[in-house]
């Protein structure tokens, strides 16, 4: 029995002033390896992890941006 990963999502990850990314995919482990479908009940989970994720990365984005913005006020 084989082993299916469903990809739900790429994070980009930088180290900190440095321009080199690196992305990330983000998996889950479908266990029922032998069904050709994914189940509505595995569907709905993967949009919720996927969603979760995107809105966490929202965020952080947003903080980033909101803070340049105030640093180049403050410089100003």
């Amino acid at each position: 029995m084989s082993e299916k990963y469903q990809l739900i999502a790429c994070i980009g990850l930088r180290k900190e002033k440095s321009s080199e990314i690196v992305t990330v995919p983000v998996y889950i482990k479908l266990s029922d390896s032998d069904e050709s479908a994914v189940s509505e009940q595995k569907e709905e989970l993967m949009h919720k992890v996927s969603e979760a994720l995107m809105q966490r990365y929202e965020r952080q984005i947003a903080e980033i941006i909101n803070n340049k913005k105030q640093g180049e006020k403050a410089n100003e």
